[in-house]
């Protein structure tokens, strides 16, 4: 069943009657709801709010939730569905909502955390899902994050040292340490969740430089955490998801991921509907929800030139049903996608993704795709922009460079103090691989990137000594001292980190690097055209780095393009702005690469407005705010 373009993963209801998921195939977004039972879709219901993102169950019968950013600048309201009626069940003018735990304990309420009192830091509370009314839980008094029990007591609350490293307390107050995770491991650490009787909190942790490991610790008030068991270890690869048992809260599956994700079945009585289900479907099974005492199942199937497809299962008969694609609409693509391990200069291997048409193994016009970050990864599953770029004929690279999460301790830690350095000569080694085996044509490169990727490609157009046909550079970071010096409000309690891992601007040899490494400060030497996308409300990469940079373009007459997003944030949600971003930055690397752009130029609202060099530049120079 297909009802429109999915626009986040389904869900499925505790009861396991319903599945619900948000569909952004309309004029406006709505909410489709599956009745389980019945295999069918029962209803579509309109009225959903503004950028809509995502949507959840409660654990009160027929309850959801949705959380909606209205202007891009990630000030999170949330919204409650009942009865096929949206309410607004919490705002706080100017601060940013977010779910922080629901619980079938206490199934009328929820964990929220907001920063309406303090930018900087989010406080607890407890709504009530059926009054509205809000219960102060805890109030945040300079830590990083707070970790919860199923009744909602907070267990553990994170701070940040000024080295970087990590402390979980029991209570900061009184200097009751639970463990503490060294500046190494910090990045690789993650709280996963406490057992049902609160005695054990399960966490993810390095095992050397390329191991990831789930352990399950003792957590006794007050006491310091003392180690009960390992779970699971694996090398070279990352635990993406823990499913455990909901009456006790033991792991039974995980989600793993190193060159595509697989789901592990931590007991040999757990892997029989897994084998089932790779039967039945013909690849890997992610598990996603399990409901109703496992009586159900939501699964989703991953490939590399198709969208997701989702689907509903329960094991104890093996019947499968479908659900729907995310955009049912889009035919499979002809590409390929494959992981190389690509080696680099520093005798360390990369592990890289290799897409394409399928049409011949000639050397093609090459985008080098840089993820964003940098401490995420980029993965075999589909990606709607690695998919269209390889239909225009490209080949595609997406090296996970240093830095990238997933590959242990190790490789996060290479890239400390390496923006604009070593992190950049992977990307380099990337490409003299490619070229060495006859995948990409060294005339034809270009280089596109989101975030920090945006500024790792504008950092190598700037200081590399080969040629690049363009550069497209999303919200991208573009000054270094200033980033650092500035940090968005919500992550100023990972400043200590942050500096470690990037450089101090307070510290004046760091901060000479930071400037040197920065894309801002080395527009002259760029050479090939840029093409630069960003929206104004952009709350964690401002807006000004993107018009700055496009300034100092202006000024060293270099050829660049800047589309600005008045009502958009980091990333472009509306569907209008959508698809005029696409379309223009079809039409910029089909025309850098000696092609034409032959999509159509479909007619629609949207909020883009472009300046390009060199009379743009004044008319920008001489506003104060360029949006």
């Amino acid at each position: 069943m297909s009802v429109g373009e999915l626009n986040g993963p389904p869900t499925m209801s505790p009861d396991g009657s319903r599945i619900a998921w948000l569909s952004s195939g309309h004029a406006a977004p709505r909410l489709v709801l599956f009745d389980v039972a019945r295999r069918r879709v029962e209803a579509r219901v309109a009225g959903a709010p503004d950028r809509v993102r995502a949507f959840s169950w409660t654990h009160l019968p027929g309850i959801g939730l949705a959380v909606a950013d209205a202007s891009g600048s990630e000030e999170w309201s949330l919204h409650r569905l009942c009865d096929g009626e949206w309410t607004v069940a919490a705002r706080d003018s100017g601060a940013q909502l977010r779910i922080a735990g629901l619980s079938a304990r206490r199934p009328a309420e929820l964990l929220l955390a907001t920063n309406a009192r303090d930018p900087e830091h989010h406080d607890y509370e407890v709504l009530d899902l059926r009054t509205g009314e809000r219960t102060g839980v805890l109030r945040n008094t300079g830590y990083a994050a707070c970790y919860f029990d199923e009744d909602f007591r907070p267990r553990l609350i994170e701070t940040v040292n000024q080295d970087g490293s990590r402390d979980l307390w029991h209570d900061r107050a009184a200097r009751r340490l639970f463990l503490r995770i060294p500046h190494e491991a910090a990045l690789i650490t993650r709280f996963s969740h406490f057992s049902a009787d609160g005695e054990l909190a399960y966490f993810l942790l390095p095992e050397g430089d390329t191991g990831t490991r789930l352990v399950a610790l003792r957590c006794r008030a007050g006491a310091p955490a003392s180690h009960e068991r390992t779970v699971f270890s694996v090398e070279r690869a990352d635990v993406l998801r823990v499913l455990a048992e909901p009456s006790t809260g033991c792991p039974e599956y995980l989600e793993v991921q190193r060159f595509r994700r697989r789901m592990v079945a931590l007991a040999p009585h757990l892997e029989r509907p897994l084998r089932a289900l790779r039967r039945r479907l013909g690849t890997e099974p992610v598990l996603l929800e399990r409901q109703l005492g496992d009586r159900y199942w939501l699964l989703a199937r991953h490939r590399a030139d198709a969208d997701a497809e989702y689907f509903g299962y329960q094991p104890a008969v093996d019947e499968l049903w479908p659900l729907m694609q995310a955009r049912p609409a889009r035919r499979r693509a002809r590409i390929f996608c494959r992981a190389v391990d690509v080696p680099l200069r520093t005798g360390e291997r990369a592990i890289t993704y290799l897409s394409g048409p399928r049409d011949g193994d000639r050397a093609k016009p090459t985008v080098l795709l840089v993820h964003g970050g940098p401490w995420r990864r980029t993965g075999w599953e589909f990606d709607s922009r690695r998919s269209w770029l390889a239909e225009q004929g490209f080949l595609v690279l997406e090296p996970n460079f240093r830095g990238s999460i997933g590959f242990g301790a190790g490789w996060v830690n290479a890239a400390d103090g390496q923006w604009g350095a070593t992190m950049q000569d992977d990307l380099e080694d990337t490409l003299d691989w490619a070229i060495r085996r006859g995948y990409a044509d060294p005339a034809r490169i270009a280089l596109v990137g989101g975030s920090y990727g945006g500024y790792a490609v504008l950092q190598l157009a700037a200081t590399s000594t080969r040629a690049f046909r363009c550069v497209v550079a999303l919200s991208p970071l573009t000054d270094l001292v200033d980033f650092v010096t500035n940090l968005p409000a919500a992550w100023r309690t990972a400043a200590p980190m942050v500096r470690r891992r990037i450089g101090d601007p307070g510290l004046s040899e760091q901060r000479r690097r930071l400037a040197r490494h920065s894309p801002v400060g080395n527009a002259a030497t760029v050479r090939c055209p840029v093409l630069l996308v960003h929206g104004a409300n952009d709350a964690r990469v401002p807006v000004e780095m993107s018009s700055r940079m496009f300034l100092a373009l202006a000024r060293s007459g270099r050829d660049a393009t800047l589309a600005l997003f008045p009502d958009e944030g980091h990333e472009i949600v509306g569907a209008e702005n959508q698809r005029a971003r696409d379309e223009l930055i079809a039409g910029f690397l089909a025309g850098q690469r000696g092609g034409t752009d032959d999509r159509p130029n479909r007619p629609g609202s949207t909020s883009m407005r472009l300046l390009r060099t060199p009379n743009a530049a004044a008319t920008l120079e001489q506003q104060e705010a360029p949006c």
